[in-house]
């Protein structure tokens, strides 16, 4: 450990749990079995693959090198659990673990220098089963799921087992695995690379990143022990001048823990900024000379901006972070870990027992690889927003801060982390819409199924991880493997507003993970048959069967307006000071011509003259 960094494994009441590492049957008994599935690397993205995996009966081997949960001791790492993510915990149990043991939130505060801007509500809506996040220390979900798939059968979990080289072929993969006891080959029919940043497996079959570069922004996390707040919100700082005008966040944890995360970069010596003293220091400008609180974790960080060009190499499946890396900001890492191994493990499951092609398996490629590039995106574009490091890039995101003090229109605009949601798979083959579009944009197609109460429960209580046929306003018997679920109108009025039901009632499917597969107008079991076999027999460069639902006009999409905000920075930094003015004018007066509304032009030029939405934040030194 670094004499700059406080990185103890144990803390008051809690002491990262050590698992014994078992002589595995290639080595005790010579046994050389194929088996369906192998599995490297137990984070969340691997523990919850195998889970899936094993509770459809698929046998696994779940292989890490490590003998217990977490990295780097006590670190609390990714901490923030989507509602996605919960609901996929939920058929195992997990969910409720975590939300009991975690600190439930779904507002946040946004801070310029040290003025607070506007409080944000992530989930207003209040008949929903799970919340919009549960902060809890990544160590205790991981040892949730080892201690549930420890009650799996199908799955073998391995400690202390690294694999060393990877052999694939045409029909399986082999691994050589290094263990306490010696080294030894296993075959799979396929294999999945979950092992992380630093993935072996991607070495080892010199998997090609589309994109790989490191950001030269600086991190310091800080976990402290203090008295928890009754308040629980996100707070997000730009440009505190507590800070030497630097971003600071932070937010509650289980245990009485608080994550403290402080950009870095703006000081003369980064790496001295992450030493306990300087750390302490800071914490006490920030939280007052008479807060007590104690240091329970303390490590710089650094991001990397990557993604393969392709999730999937034969027989081999990579997810979480072996498939991309991007900055936290959003919570997008560990959630889109989780969900790629959602994504995948049904569709692993029907080709292993026969009941689909294997080419549905390149959806997962499609559909997963779209999610780590937007994910990338999103998360990238928040540190421009955060730190910006053109001058053109900090006049466009002041002038946005400007402009969202006052007008809750603008805050969108405001990027502090576009927080994780589940992905959207408008573009998926396997989707299919019949006649006229419902008018529920959230429920179409590709979308993770919107929740509401349904009875005495909730609506994703019955989506239970095989196809289901939620007839709307009606009955009809399911296709054969396929559960209905029958929604009446009475008392589940709100419901039928979020999916969009029409009069004459609706007919929704539902993938296996809980995404929408297929709906349409009416009562309609063809349909359901259709979309069904639609994946049981997809192959590769089938035709879309569904277009991608509209968009409400006038709204800007989040990337369309992160987009916007570098392409606003780069023409300033394009354009010569003296021509900056200029410049703004022409696009002004082009902008007016386009929107084509005297009175909406007049108000935009009142607004942006309006001296009180025009102060700068000052903290950040220029």
């Amino acid at each position: 450990m670094s004499a700059r960094t406080f990185q103890p494994d144990r803390m008051a009441g809690y002491t990262l749990p050590v698992y014994q590492a078992r002589t595995p049957p290639e080595i005790a008994r010579g046994e050389q079995a194929l088996y369906p599935v192998i599995v490297v690397g137990a984070g969340l993205g691997g523990l919850t693959a195998a889970l899936e995996l094993g509770e459809r009966g698929v046998r696994t081997v779940l292989l890490d090198e490590d003998d217990t949960v977490g990295a780097a001791g006590l670190s609390s790492r990714g901490i923030c659990y989507a509602k996605r993510s919960l609901e996929i915990f939920d058929r195992f149990g997990v969910a409720e673990r975590v939300r009991a043991k975690g600190v439930t939130w779904n507002e946040g505060d946004v801070y310029a220098g040290l003025e607070r801007m506007y409080r944000f509500n992530l989930q207003p809506e209040r008949d929903q089963k799970y919340p919009a996040f549960v902060n809890l220390q990544q160590f205790y979900v991981e040892q949730y799921l080892v201690e549930r798939i420890m009650r799996t059968p199908a799955v073998d979990l391995r400690w202390k087992n690294r694999v060393v080289d990877v052999r694939p072929g045409p029909d399986g993969v082999e691994v050589e695995v290094e263990c306490p006891d010696g080294r030894y080959r296993a075959r799979c029919q396929w294999l999945l690379g979950a092992d992380g940043a630093h993935s072996v497996v991607r070495e080892k079959l010199g998997a090609k990143d589309a994109e790989s570069a490191l950001s030269e922004d600086q991190w310091c996390i800080t976990d402290i022990r203090m008295s928890p707040s009754a308040e629980v919100v996100r707070k997000a700082y730009v440009d505190n001048p507590l800070n030497a005008g630097g971003a600071i966040w932070y937010h509650q944890m289980a245990d009485g823990i608080w994550r403290t995360d402080w950009q870095v970069s703006q000081y003369p010596d980064p790496a001295r900024e992450t030493e306990p003293g300087r750390v302490t220091e800071r914490l006490k400008k920030l939280l007052g000379p008479d807060v007590p609180f104690e240091l329970v974790w303390v490590g710089p960080w650094r991001f990397r901006r990557r993604y393969l060009e392709r999730m999937r190499h034969g027989r081999v499946l990579f997810l979480g972070d072996a498939a991309a890396q991007h900055s936290p900001f959003g919570a997008r890492g560990g959630n889109r870990a989780i969900q790629d191994a959602n994504n995948l493990a049904w569709k692993l499951a029907l080709v292993l027992e026969g009941k689909a092609h294997e080419d549905l398996i390149e959806t997962y490629d499609s559909e997963r690889g779209f999610a780590a590039r937007e994910n990338v995106e999103h998360a990238s574009r928040a540190a421009t927003f955060i730190g910006p490091q053109t001058h053109g890039e900090r006049l466009v995101r002041n002038a946005i801060l400007d402009l969202a003090r006052a007008d809750p229109a603008m805050r969108p605009l405001v990027n502090v982390g576009r927080l994780s949601v589940a992905t959207e798979y408008a573009d998926s083959p396997l989707n299919l819409e019949r006649g006229a579009p419902l008018e529920a944009p959230l429920a179409a197609p590709g979308c993770a199924a919107p929740d509401g109460r349904l009875g005495e429960g909730y609506f994703v209580d019955r989506l239970q991880g095989q196809f289901s046929v939620a007839w709307f306003g009606g009955e009809a018997p399911a296709p054969r493997g396929a559960q209905a679920i029958a929604v009446p109108r009475a008392g589940n009025e709100a419901l039928f507003a979020r999916y969009g039901v029409p009069p004459e009632g609706a007919t929704y499917v539902f993938r296996p993970d809980g995404h929408v597969l297929a709906r349409c107008r009416g009562i309609d079991p063809g349909l359901a048959r259709e979309a069904i076999d639609g994946v049981l027999g997809y192959r590769a460069g089938a035709a879309r069967r569904a277009p991608p639902a509209a968009r409400a006009p006038g709204r800007l999409s989040p990337l369309e307006a992160d987009r916007l905000y570098d392409a606003f920075a780069a023409l300033l930094d394009g354009s010569a000071p003296e021509e900056r003015e200029r410049t703004l004018a022409r696009l002004a007066v082009l902008l007016a011509g386009e929107l084509g509304d005297y009175a909406k032009v007049l108000a935009a030029i009142d607004a942006a003259a309006d001296s009180d939405r025009m102060r700068a934040p000052s903290g950040r030194r220029e």
